[in-house]
């Protein structure tokens, strides 16, 4: 689907934990009820330091009617922004929805579906899953958590896929095996996936080694999970000649629009590109998070996704302007 404006007042109905550090908000909306498809993305207006920042959040497809939406939101380490604001929603609260999209969306064209989830990437699993073994389609569901009491929507997932769920706690030792998942794998399958990197780059790597047709691989992550530590650090803007202190919960986009620099952005999931920025110097490896960069790109680590990618720690040089913002090959 393409991007939808909103502008759509939502009043929180409920809000509970339901496991650790994920929390349940479901919202009544006023007026026509928004039409979301399975997968998609709803983006939220939130209150932060006097100004509003938008976010966006996956729709949960928990079987409620079109006048409920529901969303689950992890509470990010050291967050002052989103996951915060949305933690610190209430029963009655209202917030303004501004956005609808869906980065993937859901077709129909196989037999057979295998669905992949990591921690948080649940979220818009749930609806994929719902979707495909409601039109009779085969479908099987990988959910990967580090212990069960981090996992969400366990029960809600048995119940519609039964024996066609299977759970991969690490603290037990049940890592999800992704070269056998993949070998085993029918060229007609169709692979949808939402977790953290290292999980998205193992099954794209799988993938690839077995020649599978690109297009059957259907991918979501989100850019706040990379492969190394998440620390403050700093960056030099050459444009302004100015020094932007990047707090460890919060992006380089989010500082450098705050000191008020101009800096094009959309998805904020490191899957567009718009917020590409040169980098001309760096005392640390880049940990690039988003999933739009070429591995070229990487290893010449002379850009990087502001929204998502950042250092673990140390000092960086960039300039803002004079960088396409797509790929370069």
């Amino acid at each position: 689907m393409q991007a939808t404006q909103l502008n759509t007042t939502a009043t929180v109905v409920e809000t509970r934990e339901i496991a650790k550090g994920i929390r349940l908000l479901r919202f009544a909306i006023a007026g026509d009820p928004i039409s979301v498809e399975a997968g998609a993305h709803v983006t939220f207006a939130l209150p932060h330091d006097g100004q509003l920042i938008h976010r966006s959040y996956s729709v949960v497809d928990d079987g409620q009617g079109p006048d409920m939406l529901t969303v689950a939101v992890k509470l990010e380490p050291a967050s002052k922004g989103g996951s915060a604001a949305m933690w610190r929603l209430s029963v009655g609260d209202q917030i303004q929805l501004t956005g609808n999209d869906n980065s993937m969306p859901v077709s129909y064209g196989a037999q057979t579906y295998v669905v992949v989830a990591g921690g948080i990437g649940i979220t818009p699993m749930t609806g994929v899953a719902r979707t495909l073994r409601k039109t009779g389609k085969s479908v099987t569901m990988h959910y990967c958590a580090r212990a069960p009491e981090e996992a969400a929507f366990v029960d809600l997932m048995q119940d519609l896929l039964g024996d066609d769920l299977t759970l991969h706690y690490a603290s037990a030792g049940a890592t999800l095996d992704t070269k056998a998942l993949v070998a085993a794998l029918d060229r007609a399958t169709i692979l949808y996936m939402c977790g953290p990197m290292g999980l998205t780059e193992a099954i794209k790597s799988a993938w690839a080694e077995h020649g599978l047709p690109p297009q059957n691989l259907r991918y979501e992550t989100f850019g706040n999970s990379g492969t190394r530590p998440t620390r403050p650090f700093t960056v030099h803007v050459e444009e302004s000649d100015r020094t932007v202190e990047v707090g460890e919960g919060q992006t380089l986009l989010d500082a450098l629009l705050e000191s008020g620099h101009q800096v094009l952005s959309d998805c904020r999931k490191g899957e567009c590109g718009l917020c590409k920025v040169v980098v001309h110097a760096a005392d640390a490896e880049i940990d690039h998070r988003d999933v739009f960069l070429s591995d070229r790109e990487r290893a010449a680590a002379d850009c990087l996704c502001s929204c998502v990618s950042r250092l673990p720690g140390g000092h960086m040089s960039i300039r803002i302007d004079g960088i396409p913002h797509g790929r370069s090959d």
